[in-house]
């Protein structure tokens, strides 16, 4: 009698721990599917949302850099000039991911695109002091300013690799991203006014001299979050 409760016993154990095995590789297999991700890299800062199943990972998400800053140059012979610039770029982007080797889970190829709503460096060029040349005198209204917007908003497309767990093995984890954009070719406007606003052609000749340089390097780290 002893026996046969032993061996219904060690059944039932066994029968539970199966369960409790089955019921884990689900929910490791089913359910951590969607995701969320904070990141930060030279694309800026920003939030994902992801969506794995099994090899494959799509995110969606967005990025910002705003950037501004004002300061005062010495040029030289008695000429401060006051420079103000700004940066502002902000895209969408739906990246796939793909764990092209079962046992290497670890590294990830990845491709997609961004539509940059704004991708925008601006400059402006201030006197601060009057010059003075001779008997003539000019003040700094009259000496006027010159400002220059590059701007390569649109569609870029993305290429790159990943570095680190897609879906975290508990809750949480850290992973990175390499890769770079191929931003739309920029084009350069370079306003002036009172004295120097004769520099119309000067954004043009920047315009043609600033067309291959459309690379916009992508080095990103990734605090990832499974929601379910």
């Amino acid at each position: 009698m002893k026996k046969i409760y032993l061996v219904a016993l060690t059944l039932v154990s066994s029968m539970n721990l199966f369960g409790q095995a089955t019921f884990t590789d689900s929910t490791k297999s089913c359910d951590y599917r969607l995701m969320t991700s904070l990141h930060l890299g030279t694309v800026g800062f920003g939030l994902d949302f992801k969506y794995n199943s099994g090899i494959h990972t799509a995110r969606l998400g967005y990025s910002t850099i705003p950037f501004h800053y004002a300061t005062v140059i010495d040029m030289g012979s008695k000429l401060k000039m006051g420079a103000e610039t700004k940066v502002s770029y902000n895209n969408i982007h739906l990246i796939y991911d793909l764990q092209p080797f079962k046992k290497a889970d670890w590294f990830r190829l990845n491709a997609g695109a961004a539509y940059f709503v704004s991708a925008s460096v601006f400059a402006k060029l201030t006197p601060q002091d009057s010059i003075n040349a001779k008997i003539v005198s000019l003040s700094p209204e009259e000496i006027g300013n010159v400002s220059i917007t590059v701007d390569s908003k649109g569609f870029a497309p993305y290429l790159g690799i990943g570095l680190g767990r897609a879906v975290p093995k508990n809750r949480f984890n850290v992973n990175f991203d390499f890769g770079t954009y191929y931003l739309p070719a920029p084009t350069v406007t370079v306003i002036g006014t009172k004295l120097l606003s004769n520099n119309t052609s000067l954004g043009t000749q920047l315009t043609e001299d600033l067309k291959a340089y459309r690379w916009m390097p992508m080095l990103q780290l990734n605090l990832t979050y499974i929601i379910k």
